[in-house]
């Protein structure tokens, strides 16, 4: 078994997840004042904003709010490389209250940006409707792990239980759905036009948060996911859940960099090279876990590139009926015609059947499958194909 501190990370890190009272994994004091600091200037942008009973609280989520965020140093001093994420948990507004919130928590976002040196991201979450919330991957992480910035410490107890062992298999589909999406954002730039600039730090990120979903898509087959990612190292290093060929060759890359990044380090790589060898592992690890989760032999990508291999998305509250209604308001009247097997799933379902085909062909045509998914005309070629995914993944991811 390898070991935890191979990885480069100290052994007193462990404690540290569990205690609920640091913001990074390994960083010293320094780090930890700095990462406090910033949260009070979140915190006071944010109440600035809106006062109770309005605003309820305030809850840091991700790395940060779990206590496993990273770091760099720069200038000499601690500084912040994750984005900070929240949710502004509010009361008794109303819908157009709620949507000029919102623009207002973007425009402070972007401010802060400049401020903390980091991607500020805010999201408005109703109290009215925790103890109805969605049984989530997101929800259920954040119920294990988040810190409170302002307001009330106990907010989020009125979601109802969300045990990680049993989450829906599908949530993971859907994690490996959007890490994909930022495969595809990489394969996009390789092959936008010479001299359009590629920003390496942004590519290797893109490529180590896929690998990170492809080892937490292997733990969840195995029966034991957890939110922590030393828990996860632990896991993936050893016993039946170990990680064997790519995975096992690109985590512990995936894993350093998620607490100290070093993408420097990778300037004179060929993205291409890394963007196949990290697109191989994702289509090898979707194939694995969607035909464990469907109990179904997958032959190939265009199979699976229909609306009869259901992929798992909508949960029990989303009927054929609701699905259709969203298919009217997103696609049009026309759709439920011309494909209405489609129309009556969750059109995140569209996203998880044509992604693994852009993935596995960049440059060719989808074909015939993999553009009626996306609503579009059947010789669509690659790029507005990729480009129509995108945007709709914006939407529903």
């Amino acid at each position: 078994m390898r070991s935890f501190t191979g990885s480069g990370l100290n052994d007193g890190a462990v404690a540290g997840v569990s205690s609920g009272a640091r913001y990074t994994l390994d960083g010293d004091a320094g780090v930890e004042a700095r990462i406090a600091s910033d949260q009070a200037v979140v915190a006071e942008a944010v109440e600035a904003l809106l006062q109770p009973p309005g605003f309820r609280a305030l809850v840091l989520m991700g790395g940060y709010g779990r206590g496993e965020g990273g770091y760099v140093m720069r200038e000499g001093g601690p500084a912040p490389y994750n984005d900070y994420d929240y949710f502004v948990v509010v009361r008794g507004l109303d819908r157009g209250r709620r949507r000029a919130l919102s623009r207002e928590l973007a425009a402070a976002a972007a401010r802060l940006e400049q401020a903390v040196g980091v991607e500020v991201d805010f999201a408005l979450l109703r109290d009215e409707g925790l103890p109805r919330a969605e049984y989530s991957l997101m929800n259920a992480e954040m119920l294990w792990g988040h810190r409170v910035i302002a307001g009330d410490a106990r907010v989020l107890e009125a979601m109802p239980p969300m045990p990680l062992d049993g989450l829906p298999a599908g949530e993971f589909t859907r994690l490996l759905l959007n890490r994909g999406a930022l495969l595809l954002l990489n394969q996009q730039r390789l092959l936008a036009p010479a001299g359009a600039g590629l920003d390496h730090e942004v590519f290797f990120k893109y490529l180590f948060k896929a690998v990170l979903a492809c080892g937490d898509a292997h733990l969840a087959r195995q029966g034991s996911y957890d939110p922590s990612y030393v828990c996860k190292w632990q896991r993936l290093c050893a016993g039946s859940s170990a990680a064997s060929g790519a995975l096992a060759e690109l985590y512990p890359l995936a894993f350093e960099h998620k607490f100290h990044p070093d993408y420097q380090r990778f300037a004179a790589e060929d993205p291409a090279r890394w963007q196949a060898r990290v697109t191989d592992l994702w289509l090898d690890t979707l194939a694995a876990f969607e035909q464990w989760r469907c109990r179904r032999a997958l032959d190939d990508w265009q199979a699976y590139c229909a609306p009869g291999w259901p992929k798992g998305q909508g949960g029990r509250s989303w009927g054929g009926l609701r699905n259709a209604a969203v298919t009217l308001r997103d696609f049009g009247p026309a759709e439920l015609v011309r494909r209405p097997r489609w129309s009556l799933r969750y059109p995140r379902e569209r996203l998880i059947a044509v992604l693994p085909v852009l993935l596995a062909h960049p440059g060719s045509a989808p074909g015939p499958a993999a553009a009626a998914a996306l609503a579009l005309p059947a010789s669509v070629p690659w790029e507005p194909a990729a480009a129509a995914f995108l945007r709709l993944w914006q939407r529903f991811a």
